[in-house]
């Protein structure tokens, strides 16, 4: 779903993929336990499987697609 809205939109902030995630995860957790899940699921696309890359500060990210994963 993130890569499809990053391809569709260029780029998605922080706000962006929270609104994309946080409503279909399990309601049995809570706010904090979705916030770090969505943590989670950001930090593997960035830094294990390298998809998406942060083009701004870690403050106020802007993820867009990985040059080296791009396919065209």
């Amino acid at each position: 779903m993130i890569l499809d809205f990053i391809k569709e939109y260029d780029s998605a902030s922080k706000q962006d993929i929270d609104k994309l995630i946080l409503d279909i995860l399990p309601k049995v957790l809570d706010e904090k336990q979705k916030a770090n899940k969505v943590r989670n699921i950001v930090y593997a696309m960035s830094k294990k499987n390298k998809s998406i890359e942060n083009k701004r500060t870690t403050r106020y990210p802007k993820w867009v697609l990985s040059l080296s994963k791009m396919v065209i």
